[in-house]
């Protein structure tokens, strides 16, 4: 309890003297007052919404601390283990640094003993999408638990180049992926640096104007045709169109896989929810819900492939029944 009143002292102070809007500054205060009341009258989870306000009003890592000690007495045991990480990560010299690595430590051996392993993944920036063996996850900072093994891990975030790369999890101790995101080319570097020369001009023959420096190289605007004689509409009988019976069949094909898909995914995030949310160690069931997620989530992957080349044979069969 003295752990926590010491950091509620001493964020009290720093939010009264940091730059930010008065208004901000005060709700900030008041919301991690509240909190503070709220851990010691053991409303755990409700102080964790009002900790989590008051960060979002004015970031501070010493707020991650108390989220991580409500975590800890709700027995959640990989968010407490996500948020004492994002503590000593925003305050690196944190006097208390070695009780906190204890505290962790702990908390993977409860993990061991359930059978699985938390994952942490960092990225500078943050809000990476992330995917795990071709699952869409989530986005950076990202925290699951899994059973020990080898990962498929990767990171996308528009304006950067993608990363990939395998992820070896044990059961000892919980794996940190920290990545530095590398910005990608520009669109237009690398249109000039792999264009073609462009070819020898013909003398000008009409008054179009030239293109702008960086347009395009030529007017590709509609041109009229040489001919002004006005073209008749034609009287001939409009074809009967056809019903396209194979595309409204690829159709619905797409639109059932798309939705089996859609289930199993949710009923995977629901195994994976029971996982996360165990309060006491059970080696069996913590095994029984990952591999129920790992095999649902797979069903829901063929499915949306499924649907995928359901989709796009609908759309090819529209273009062909259209034109035969």
């Amino acid at each position: 309890m003295r752990r926590v009143l010491a950091v509620v002292l001493a964020l009290a102070a720093l939010l009264a003297a940091a730059p930010v809007r008065a208004d901000d500054a005060a709700e900030a205060k008041a919301r991690f007052r509240k909190g503070a009341e709220l851990y010691r009258a053991g409303s755990w989870r409700e102080a964790i919404v009002e900790f989590e306000a008051a960060y979002r009003l004015k970031p501070h890592g010493a707020i991650h601390f108390n989220v991580a000690q409500c975590r800890e007495r709700l027995a959640e045991w990989p968010g407490a283990l996500r948020a004492y990480e994002d503590y000593l990560r925003e305050v690196p010299d944190a006097k208390d640094r070695a009780a906190v690595r204890a505290s962790m430590r702990k908390i993977e051996e409860r993990l061991a003993a359930a059978g699985v392993q938390a994952l942490l993944v960092y990225t500078d920036p943050p809000g990476a999408e992330l995917r795990l063996d071709g699952r869409p996850r989530g986005t950076t900072p990202f925290h699951t638990v899994l059973p020990p093994g080898t990962y498929a891990l990767a990171l996308t975030l528009d304006g950067y180049e993608p990363v990939g790369q395998e992820v070896a999890l044990a059961l000892g101790a919980s794996r940190t992926v920290d990545l530095v995101l590398r910005a990608a080319a520009a669109p237009g570097a690398i249109a000039a640096a792999t264009a073609a020369p462009p070819a020898a001009a013909a003398p000008a023959t009409s008054a179009a104007p030239a293109a702008a420096p960086g347009g395009p190289a030529a007017d590709l605007r509609a041109q009229p045709p040489k001919s002004a004689a006005p073209v008749a509409p034609s009287t001939a009988p409009r074809p009967r169109e056809r019903r396209r019976v194979t595309t409204w069949i690829a159709a619905g094909t797409a639109v059932a896989a798309a939705a089996a898909g859609g289930y199993f995914g949710w009923s995977a995030k629901q195994d994976e929810d029971a996982l996360h949310a165990m309060q006491t160690a059970d080696g069996a069931a913590a095994r029984r819900y990952a591999s129920d997620a790992e095999s649902k989530a797979r069903k829901a992957n063929v499915l949306y492939a499924v649907a995928g080349g359901a989709a796009a044979a609908g759309v090819t069969l529209f273009l062909v029944e259209k034109k035969f």
